[in-house]
């Protein structure tokens, strides 16, 4: 069992049992270089660009 593997939880008169519902194959992160590309603005993009969060305020801020 790995991250992201869900189980049910099963009570029986002496405890409790776990069982795996859905088991999560494991990834190779070297596999998945390359998969998200973003599109090149000609400047370097820094990393507060891809969090969502500072995305927001930026968008209530009425910044672009």
């Amino acid at each position: 069992m790995g991250p992201g593997a869900r189980i049910e939880v099963l009570e029986e008169s002496d405890g409790l049992k776990l069982r795996v519902v859905r088991s999560v194959a494991t990834a190779d992160l070297a596999g998945m270089a390359g998969m998200v590309k973003a599109p090149a603005r000609g400047t370097p993009r820094r990393l507060e660009e891809f969090d969502p969060a500072s995305l927001l305020a930026r968008s209530r801020r009425g910044m672009p």
